[in-house]
């Protein structure tokens, strides 16, 4: 025991085991205190650190360094003209660190002031302490909904079973309690006794696993021998959580401040940046390039005119030989010279840029993504919410979307629905899926609905069969095999009942909802589980025999896991036998069957013929198996369990304990399944068909069965009759999870035979075997692909995979796990990847956790932009992986949105994240940037031009006080007005015309020839500039009448004057909707550096230097400026004016079209305050037909509060037309005539031969519909005489207005629309 202390003691917090003894006073050298901190910073390493953050940005480096290079004595500019706009910037992002951090301190503070109740083992008393004053080894009283402050062994509770209930929603999200049971050597201790009690812990060290430990209490009773005691993670406290029902607990500290395992679980996320930061960092270092180069140019061709020139220049007084100017030394001139041009020719770098950027990624995402109504779910009271800023943009151009299914195309609300016992299967309901699925093929199932089963409907149960209800299922044949079936779903669980022993009042607390499924199936079918201790479980079974209370006596819990995939629970019963329930996945309890019971093959059959029966109708499935133990046998084994759990070494014990659960999880008889219904969540079909036309593929990732799966896919229109459906699987005998492992072999309760030689190459060659299988099925699958008319190369299938197309024929990909496994090697990875990018779809069914990342991390390796979507802890590996992660907040806790990019209550939601806000996010940004880059290019060109008529001298035409504020001041508001408002279509647009997304997939605005077409606008304009300028000003022309010709400071200020005008219209040219903010940013952007000449006229001549009295005295008087800086900007925008026409008419890209039908519309009708058309309405008229076509409501308001009058988030803002928040509330699409009138203008190509391919590929993607929803039958209202119906385009078919998707509201709006429509026509 000494070297052990000794090496607990010595290791401090890396320690890989320790010793804690428990209320002795004992000084733990070495282990760490509780106080904590999450801070980045303090006051002493903020600035260092801060600054250190900041320069990780190649920008800052280069411009700190022009920065200190101006201090010196030939710098061409003055020192505060280039330390102002760095301080500025790295103000900013110094002052938001600090604030950040300042927050995170507060809270540290609030959390560490905290108090608790401490046992002073000196006085034997409990007094208050703040938690920054717990140690390991004291012992704490935590009372009723108080937070733990440490890691803790539960010691004993006010309850007599010695239990007590936390909630961990600051630990991994789940609002669920969980139970935490005391030692029984241990649970009598109370506030009179616990003071007597010393004990020591051997466990492991500090590390990050939440829901295991290993560990040991010695006790040493007085006269007795030591007592060892093993513990486990039900028996511990983490920090973080609270107390729930239960009055108080003792616990003794193990773990504190930052050894805790919620500090240890506290790592950074990985990080992640957009592609367009990436692309900007290139671009950044091309500029660097550029600037070295001039440089490079300046310095030689200066060097050279020094030496060979400046000597003839007698009036330069070259006789001086100044450092910078010496003909006789070139090389140091060289040297000298290229410094200067490093420090005047730094405006081609944007230092504003990552300022701006992040204030526009804020707004979009804290704002406009976290404020929308489109994306609020009113049920559960959640809005849409940005965990980060950074990948904005990346959102809209996202090629491939991987999945989870359960909680997030499913609604994770489970329904217990049918089952199977004996061979006979139960419950007459029927699944949305098999609707669905009966509705593709044309069919009509009855409704099923049994008048008497409305009364024992309740949550999580939907079952009804009259063989089973009410006690029927008694006189049964098979009565004793349901009566085992409903005892183990009243036993085999880790389920707490909460309040009174009442069917209809008592409440469970469940892991998950399958298991409170079928706790509650148990229930309503006669076995009512209702109280539950530490070693206990009561049930009120209702058999042939009677109502009785019956008390099993749990004697261990083989917990689920997701390699294990069953749990299994062993109970002793009044009898006195010794019983193991196990559930688990089919194709895992069929391996562990007794092949010596007679019944099992039979049952093996009937019950396999029902779970494939369940899949296809979408319903999750388990086996449910009993056995019954030996107790000779169970005493053995329970001590070489009890062993294994005793040893410290975490792996080792894991590997132990499997092996122990394999030697009794076996020979067991088969009961049946049972059947859980998880309905589809609202609009996942419509979301999925909208990304699907998004050119978006779709990649679901299940755990589910195939045919679950697959069934499920054709219900969320994932799967359609069209595809061609390629499935890919391994033979029968490799089993799931468990391998190949024949069962059959064991001996009764034994271990599995050893694994020899023979044994080890039979299982190499069934693996070689399903490995070949495997590839000779995706070969066979990439063969087929490619003859139904698929791309067959990356260059070829850019546009292929932009556009999600696979060929005449789209294919589905469906693969189960066992042949997944085999397609991630190293050797099929690139194969599988082929075949699931040449498909519109890939379904992988029975996946692990692990391979939902692999596959991830294989489709991002491709170069896709990927995004992951789940809602459970299982799908945390695979959001961290891809490029966007999407949590959603559902039934499973918040694990997934605590690892997640963004977060959203429903997956429906993904259309307006991706298709507005992600397309929007796209275009500003790669706008915003192109903006940033071409204004830098054409300021600083000019710089390097005019220095070249000076050879390169190092004269600048500019006044460097706003060359200065060139970046901070005069351009700074624009780019930002871009970058947040800037818009091509309308949101309702952008929905309709789900193409338009592809061309964020395509990054058609920020690609090389994007990029290339601003920066060489950029230098032509600075070419206009310069020769119309120098022209222009020629020093022999004169216009005022003292004589005095522009001098060098005079035309910088022109030209300077030309440039802010050229940049600001160059926005304007190519801005897509105007805005009052968008007018106000340029016109005051403009307008502020005139007001800046006025003003800098008085300034100190010391200060204002040759702009003193320059511009009111001079520039301002002279009509060659005025016009000058009216015709030179025109110039410069007349080339690209000619060519975006040229291409708009000629080559017009999609959303140019649907805004020529826009801008079509306007001009039609009455125009509001915004210029946009609205239909002709008779007075009074409001509600729906004004909210449709009155877009001063719309502009920019997909932010806009939503109207939920309950919402702890928005205010309720009630409707015009009735004030009343119920009617407010219902969600209204009405089809819009406008978007029906453009459907019919699209189709029509209007002579222009070039506007043909591009108008019908991007309206190939819309949904054809009977009821004239899409392009070829167009929906148009009725004249005011046909009331209740509608006109389908190209036919006199009349269609009740109740088939119509979106009818009109009222009599009213009907006519309205139907004016509308008659004036249009």
């Amino acid at each position: 025991m000494g070297p052990l202390n000794r090496l607990c003691r010595s290791s401090g917090d890396g320690d890989a085991f320790r010793v804690v003894k428990i209320n002795c006073g004992f000084d733990h050298h070495g282990y760490g205190g509780n106080l904590t901190t999450t801070t980045k910073y303090n006051l002493v390493t903020f600035l260092p650190k801060a600054l250190f953050e900041q320069y990780r940005r190649v920008a800052n480096i280069y411009f700190t360094v022009a920065a200190a290079l101006s201090l010196t004595t030939f710098s061409p500019v003055r020192p505060w003209t280039t330390w102002t706009p760095l301080a500025i910037v790295l103000g900013i992002s110094l002052i938001k660190e600090a604030i950040e951090d300042y927050k995170r301190y507060k809270a540290d503070k609030e959390m560490n002031s905290r108090v608790v109740h401490v046992l002073d083992h000196a006085t034997g008393a409990f007094e208050q302490r703040r938690w920054l004053d717990v140690v390991v080894g004291d012992i704490v009283r935590i009372d009723r909904n108080e937070f733990i402050p440490a890691d803790l062994l539960l010691l004993s509770s006010e309850t007599e079973e010695g239990t007590c209930y936390i909630e961990t929603m600051n630990l991994d999200g789940e609002t669920n309690l969980k139970i935490k049971t005391a030692l029984d050597q241990t649970k009598e201790l109370t506030s009179d006794t616990v003071q007597g009690f010393r004990a020591e812990v051997h466990c492991e060290g500090p590390n990050a696993k939440l829901y295991q430990f290993s560990g040991n209490l010695v006790m040493h009773p007085a006269g007795m021998k030591e007592v060892t005691i093993p513990l486990s993670a039900s028996m511990i406290l983490l920090r973080g959580c609270s107390l729930r029902n239960t009055d108080h607990v003792f616990g003794a500290v193990i773990f504190a401040g930052h050894d805790t395992k919620v500090f240890q679980n506290a790592t950074s996320p990985p990080s992640k940046r957009s592609s367009i930061e990436h692309v900007v960092d290139k671009i950044i270092i091309l500029m660097f390039a550029v600037l070295f180069l001039m440089c490079l140019i300046t310095a030689i061709v200066f060097a050279v005119w020094t030496r060979d020139k400046y000597p003839a220049h007698w009036y330069l007084r070259p006789s001086l030989e100044e450092l910078q100017y010496q003909p006789s030394n070139a090389a140091v001139t060289a040297v000298i010279s290229f410094l200067v041009a490093f420090v005047l020719y730094g405006y081609l770098i944007p230092i504003s840029l990552y300022v701006s950027l992040e204030i526009v990624k804020v707004v979009q995402s804290m704002v406009f993504i976290a404020f929308d109504r489109d994306m609020y779910h009113a049920d559960s009271d959640t809005p849409a919410m940005a965990r980060t800023s950074n990948l904005n943009e990346d959102l809209g151009m996202v090629n491939t979307v991987l999945s989870d299914k359960t909680g997030t195309l499913t609604r994770n609300v489970m329904e217990f629905f049918k089952c199977s016992i004996a061979g006979t299967s139960y419950g007459a309901g029927i699944t949305e899926i098999e609707r669905s699925n009966a509705a593709r093929h044309g069919k009509v199932l009855p409704s099923n609905d049994n008048p008497n089963a409305a009364k024992h409907r309740e949550r999580f149960f939907n079952f009804y069969d009259n063989r089973m209800m009410e006690g029927a299922w008694t006189q049964s044949a098979d009565a004793p095999s349901i009566e085992l079936f409903l005892r183990l779903l009243a036993i085999c669980h880790t389920v707490i009942p909460e309040g009174p022993a009442d069917p209809t009042a008592i409440k469970y607390e469940a892991e998950s909802p399958d298991e409170a499924a079928l706790v509650v199936a148990a229930k309503a079918l006669g076995f009512f589980f209702f109280k539950r201790t530490s070693t206990t479980v009561t049930v009120r079974e209702t058999t042939s025999r009677g109502t009785h209370d019956v008390e099993y006596e749990v004697l261990n819990v083989i917990e689920f896991s997701s390699f294990r995939r069953r749990m299994s629970v062993i109970v002793r019963d009044s009898s006195r036998r010794i019983i193991m329930f196990c559930k688990g996945a089919d194709s895992v309890i069929y391996e562990l069957l007794d092949p010596d019971h007679g019944p099992n093959k039979q049952l093996k059959a009937a019950t396999s013929a029902h779970t494939s029966e369940y899949g296809s109708a979408g319903l999750r499935t388990l086996c449910l198996s009993y056995t019954e133990l030996d107790p000779d046998f169970y005493d053995d084994w329970n001590m070489r369990y009890v062993a294994a759990k005793t040893v410290l070494d975490s792996k080792e014990r894991e590997e132990k304990l499997g092996d122990l659960a394999k030697q009794v999880e076996c020979k067991l008889r088969l009961l049946g399944c049972t059947a859980i219904e998880d309905k589809l969540q609202e609009g996942v079909p419509q979301c999925i068909k909208k990304l699907a036309e998004a050119g978006i593929r779709l990649w679901v990732l299940t755990g589910d069965k195939m045919e679950t799966a697959i069934n499920i896919g054709y219900a969320c229109s994932l799967i359609t009759e069209e595809m061609r459906q390629f499935v890919v699987q391994v033979p029968d005998q490799e089993h799931e999870g468990e391998g190949a492992r024949p069962d059959a072999d064991k001996t009764q309760h034994g271990a599995p035979p050893p694994r020899t030689a023979t044994r080890i190459s039979a299982e190499l060659e069934a693996a070689k075997q399903a490995n070949e299988v495997v590839e000779e099925q995706l070969r066979a699958a990439l063969h087929e692909v490619q003859a139904m008319g698929t791309v067959s190369s990356k260059e070829d299938g850019a546009e292929a995979r932009s556009s999600g197309a696979v060929g005449p024929r789209p294919a589905v990909l469906v693969i189960d796990g066992n042949a997944l496994q085999y397609a991630l090697s190293g050797r099929l990875s690139s194969l599988f990847l082929e075949v699931g990018l040449r498909c519109q779809a890939v379904v992988c069914c029975r996946v692990s956790p692990l391979q939902k990342a692999q596959v991830t991390g294989l489709v991002k390796s491709h170069g896709d932009v990927t995004l992951a979507i789940g809602d459970g802890a299982n799908d945390v590996g695979m959001i961290q992986q891809a490029h966007i992660g999407v949590g959603i907040s559902g039934q499973e806790g918040m694990q997934a949105v605590m690892a997640s990019d963004f977060a959203i209550a429903q997956f429906r939601f993904l259309t307006p994240l991706l298709l507005v806000h992600g397309r929007w996010s796209y275009k500003r940004i790669a706008r915003m940037i192109c903006f940033f880059f071409y204004k830098n290019l054409l300021f600083g060109v000019t710089i390097f031009a005019y220095n070249a008529f000076t050879n390169f001298s190092g004269q600048y035409i500019y006044n460097d006080v706003y060359m200065t504020l060139f970046n901070v001041i005069f351009t700074a508001l624009t780019p930002i007005v871009i970058g947040i408002f800037d818009r091509d279509v309308d949101r309702e647009l952008g929905l309709k015309y789900p193409a338009l997304y592809r061309q964020g997939q395509k990054n058609t605005y920020f690609n090389f020839w994007a990029i290339t077409g601003w920066l060489a606008t950029s230098l032509l304009q600075c070419a206009i500039i310069m020769v119309l300028v120098l022209v222009g000003c020629y020093p022999t022309m004169i216009d005022r009448e003292g004589g005095d010709p522009f001098t060098m400071y005079e035309v910088g200020v022109l030209m300077f004057s030309i440039i802010i005008v050229t940049v600001h219209f160059q926005v304007a040219m190519v801005e897509e909707q105007f805005t009052w903010i968008h007018h106000f940013s340029l016109w005051a952007s403009t307008l502020i550096w005139w007001v800046f000449l006025i003003c800098f006229n008085y300034f100190p001549l010391w200060l204002s230097a040759d702009l003193y009295y320059l511009f009111i005295g001079v520039v301002g008087a002279s009509p060659q400026y005025w016009l000058m800086v009216l015709l030179v900007p025109v110039a410069c925008l007349l080339p690209d004016f000619f060519f975006r026409s040229v291409r708009r008419h000629i080559f017009p890209s999609e959303h140019q079209l649907v805004q020529e039908e826009q801008v079509k519309l306007m001009r039609e009708g009455k125009r509001n305050k915004s210029g946009v058309a609205l239909p002709t309405q008779p007075a009074g008229t409001s509600g729906l037909v004004l909210h449709l076509f009155d877009r001063s409501k719309q502009h920019n308001t997909g932010f806009v509060p939503p109207y939920d009058p309950q919402s702890r988030y928005y205010n309720f803002v009630a409707t015009e037309t009735t004030g009343k928040p119920s009617e407010a509330l219902q969600p209204t699409s009405i089809r819009n005539p406008v978007l029906t009138h453009l459907d019919q203008e699209m189709t029509k190509v209007t002579g222009n031969p070039y506007r043909e391919k591009r108008t019908s590929s991007m309206l190939a993607s819309q949904p054809q519909s009977a009821g004239g929803d899409g392009i070829n039958g167009t929906t148009v209202m009725s004249p005011p005489g046909v009331p209740g119906a509608i006109l389908t385009g190209g036919s006199n078919v009349t269609v009740p207005l109740q088939q119509v998707e979106n009818p009109l509201n009222t009599s009213q709006d009907a006519a309205i629309m139907a004016t509308y429509v008659a004036a249009m026509r």
